[in-house]
């Protein structure tokens, strides 16, 4: 197990590690790479990283409150179980992320690129996309009432009419969701 508290972590690398527990509070992450690496939990509290390489890390279990992820590369990144609180993800390359059953509450995501990412089933009540890519995202079974997606492109994301009930969505996004609920606009 490894556990940080109020520390300042810069510059480092960290890749392909197999780690049983990540506890970490109170801390910052500076250009640490921790890609290809898989650890059976990680909880993290108050942490903020930046410019970090999360590249196809694996979490079986991961919790995260009050956690920034600024300008990360998280490309193919994925935790089975999944539960954020006041996250925000912010820039960086997400794409082919795996947030499949995740619960999100009180997060906004800004500016990311989740092409081809997975949100089956996620709970992503209230969730803000901000002038994210979402282009082909699977989102199926996902929960997104009140989710805002005004200002990201949804071309291609896979879901149902019921899954894009009560979603925030701009008009041309709707005018591309029309289909999908039945309406024909003449």
């Amino acid at each position: 197990m490894i556990s940080i508290s109020d520390g300042l972590i810069e510059a480092i690398v960290l890749e392909e590690q197999i780690v049983d527990s990540l506890l970490m509070e109170t801390s910052i992450l500076e250009r640490v790479n921790l890609s290809n690496s898989k650890f059976s939990s990680i909880k993290l509290a108050d942490v903020r990283l930046v410019n970090c390489d999360l590249a196809n890390l694996e979490a079986k279990a991961m919790s995260l409150v009050r956690v920034e992820f600024v300008n990360c590369r998280m490309t193919g990144f994925r935790a089975s179980k999944l539960d954020c609180q006041d996250v925000l993800i912010s820039q960086g390359d997400q794409r082919y992320s795996q947030f499949r059953f995740s619960h999100f509450k009180s997060s906004e995501f800004d500016s990311c690129n989740f092409e081809e990412a997975d949100f089956y089933g996620a709970d992503l009540t209230g969730t803000r996309f901000r002038r994210c890519n979402l282009r082909n995202a699977e989102m199926s079974k996902s929960k997104l009432v009140d989710a805002d997606l005004r200002g990201s492109v949804v071309d291609g994301v896979q879901l149902n009419a019921e899954d894009i009930k009560g979603a925030v969505v701009d008009a041309s996004q709707a005018l591309q969701f029309a289909p999908l609920l039945g309406i024909r606009i003449a």
